[in-house]
């Protein structure tokens, strides 16, 4: 299974909806999916129509080996498996629970990497990790375990003082990067005057997909909604289905690409 971590340095990048949107949509392209919520929020499990967080997930395992994780998995209308990060307090742990999963986190940074090898699914399947803010743990976690990191930056000064920090470490840990302009208004002169930054600073790392700003994205989720099918024809929509399919080639290129090492080692 290939695995693609969802990050971005700036909060509000829209790493949640495209972590979403692009598991269902990946799906269509018969991709067996998994999307990983690797954020203590628990938010991504609202955009398969739960209104209250999950009280079981990934954060099961961290805390306690012994506890069964995968039967908080859950699947949604369109094939998509979802596993949820869950809730750390329950009877019997401490209060500063979330502590101690930090540090956990932090003394192995190999688990999730560990933990994504042990799921077996068919085909040219892939795992889609949605984290928190980077730099995080949790973050760490994604990106040591990922294939392909796709870093999320909406086009705003924020994100681009803290790109080169995170440009800078993903180039340092060899890992292949795509990144993508979320929330894009081409009516706005600082967004065209970011993208031409972005497109500067980035070259061909930086996707050609943009994804326009559509005030139906969030308007969708409120009405537990897909946005790409009760929007087909919008510009957002269009952005995200021609996202999908790079991914989509990305994806089964990548085991082609691996398919002669693991021929010759069978």
């Amino acid at each position: 299974m290939k695995t693609i971590a969802i990050i971005s340095p700036v909060g509000g990048a829209g790493r949640t909806m495209l972590t979403a949107t692009l598991a269902g949509l990946l799906s269509e392209r018969r991709h067996a999916a998994l999307a990983v919520e690797c954020d203590p929020r628990n938010v991504l499990t609202f955009y398969c129509r739960l209104r209250t967080p999950a009280r079981q997930g990934l954060v099961s395992h961290v805390l306690s080996s012994t506890d069964d994780w995968s039967e908080a998995a859950l699947q949604t209308d369109d094939g998509v498996l979802w596993l949820p990060w869950g809730g750390v307090r329950k009877e019997g742990r401490e209060p500063d629970a979330e502590a101690a999963v930090a540090v956990a986190l932090h003394d192995k940074h190999t688990w999730l990497r560990d933990l994504l090898a042990r799921i077996d699914l068919p085909g040219h399947s892939v795992a889609l990790v949605d984290t928190p803010t980077w730099p995080s743990v949790h973050a760490a976690q994604a990106v040591t375990a990922a294939d392909l990191v796709l870093v999320v930056l909406p086009p705003a000064p924020l994100a681009c003082a803290t790109l080169p920090r995170l440009h800078g470490e993903l180039k340092a840990l060899g890992k292949e990067a795509l990144y993508v302009a979320n929330a894009v208004s081409p009516a706005s002169q600082l967004h065209t005057d970011i993208l031409a930054l972005l497109r500067d600073t980035l070259g061909t790392a930086l996707s050609a997909y943009r994804v326009h700003a559509d005030s139906g994205i969030p308007e969708a989720l409120a009405r537990d909604e897909n946005f790409v099918h009760v929007a087909p024809h919008s510009q957002a929509a269009h952005d995200m289905h021609g996202l999908a399919s790079w991914l989509s080639h990305w994806i089964r290129h990548a085991y082609q690409r691996t398919a002669p090492a693991a021929g010759h080692s069978a």
